[in-house]
């Protein structure tokens, strides 16, 4: 009797598509690693980032305090979870914004997804070049991808509400958790050749119901 005669077909599958989603998490982090991708100032579960400096809400807006304003824009949890945008729709000058209200929204796969705010106050400016070229803007979420400057209006209070430092790394933590007990393995397979999961998860994890699935992560559930 061989080592294989042990093994039924069925556990011989399970265990060959579990080392496949196990190789996944243990080779993403080192090749982003080799590759410069991952800074020194970063955190995450190796998929999702967040700098220093950055407070993210549970809705996956971040927070960036920067002299008297706050730049407000989309973490790089949800552009990636929602992938390719068709369009974005920004806030006018001047409007109101509130912590955990609807601040802005994302048009993707003809879905309209909101996201929320993760501050109080007015909105003193947009991003121009990230509302003409979504796409283009967000492969540097916490960068270029800005979406919209904020006066606050009770920035202290706000900031309290948010998650920072080794808190943020668990939030990210908690929500790649969440997106791992979705992942099939066939879907680990196929994700595995492109190395990290990029533009698009949702929709890769639920086909059908993919804009639930960001509305869910997007509400701060």
């Amino acid at each position: 009797m061989n080592e294989h005669d042990l093994l039924s077909p069925y556990a011989a599958r399970a265990l060959e598509y579990g080392l496949a989603i196990a190789y996944l998490i243990l080779f993403v982090p080192f090749w982003r690693f080799v590759q410069g991708e991952t800074p020194v100032h970063a955190f995450g579960f190796g998929w999702f980032q967040v700098p220093n400096g950055v407070h993210l809400h549970a809705g996956h807006a971040w927070a960036r305090p920067e002299g008297g304003t706050v730049d407000v824009g989309l973490d790089d949890f949800a552009h990636k979870l929602v992938g390719p945008l068709d369009q974005l729709l920004l806030p006018p000058i001047g409007a109101p914004v509130r912590q955990g209200q609807k601040a802005f929204s994302l048009v993707a796969g003809g879905q309209q997804l909101d996201v929320l705010s993760p501050i109080d106050g007015h909105v003193v400016a947009v991003n121009e070049t990230a509302r003409a070229h979504p796409e283009g803007a967000l492969r540097d979420p916490y960068g270029a991808g800005w979406l919209m400057k904020v006066e606050p209006r009770w920035l202290t209070g706000n900031l309290k509400n948010l998650f920072t430092g080794e808190g943020a790394r668990r939030f990210l933590d908690a929500a790649a958790g969440k997106l791992a007990q979705r992942l099939t393995p066939q879907l680990g397979v196929v994700l595995q050749d492109g190395g990290t999961p990029v533009h698009g998860i949702a929709r890769a994890l639920d086909p059908d119901h993919w804009d639930e699935l960001a509305r869910r992560f997007l509400g701060g559930k």
